[in-house]
């Protein structure tokens, strides 16, 4: 198992919130919000300082909206979307996986969907890796 694996199953484990089964559990918005925003700050924490394959960070920094469906039979969240300038990047891989594994306490009724809006600060060293690239690229423009 990768260290990514293990590092997603902790997370889950540290935020799942369970309840027992029950005939006519109504929906438990604190609850619900409380594992949400759990992990809405570890996104926030970790997201930001996500490498791409060239080990340089990635980005996109900013806002973006995560939008969640909740089954409520089980409480598992169903689907993630990202804002579709983090799709398809590490960054907003690592914003899915934030919320993915969570388990809320299930309910009767009707699905959710939730939304949560994460803001990733670019990190310092975003500016020192590009700096370092463009001297390096320079670098062998001069040599040819």
């Amino acid at each position: 198992m990768t260290l990514r694996a293990r590092h997603s199953l902790a997370l889950a484990a540290a935020l799942t919130v369970t309840a027992p089964a029950l005939a006519d559990q109504s929906y438990d918005e604190e609850a619900v919000s409380l594992v949400i925003t759990r992990a809405t700050r570890q996104a926030q924490d970790n997201c930001a300082k996500t490498r791409n394959a060239e080990g340089r960070l990635a980005g996109p920094w900013g806002t973006a909206t995560v939008t969640l469906v909740l089954n409520h039979a089980s409480g598992r969240v169903k689907d993630v979307f990202v804002d579709d300038a983090f799709d398809d990047t590490p960054t907003g891989r690592c914003i899915e996986g934030a919320y993915k594994l969570l388990i809320v306490p299930p309910w009767t009724g009707k699905d959710r969907t939730v939304e949560r809006v994460v803001t990733l600060e670019k990190p310092p060293e975003a500016d020192d890796e590009e700096r370092a690239a463009q001297k390096k690229a320079g670098a062998k423009g001069k040599k040819k």
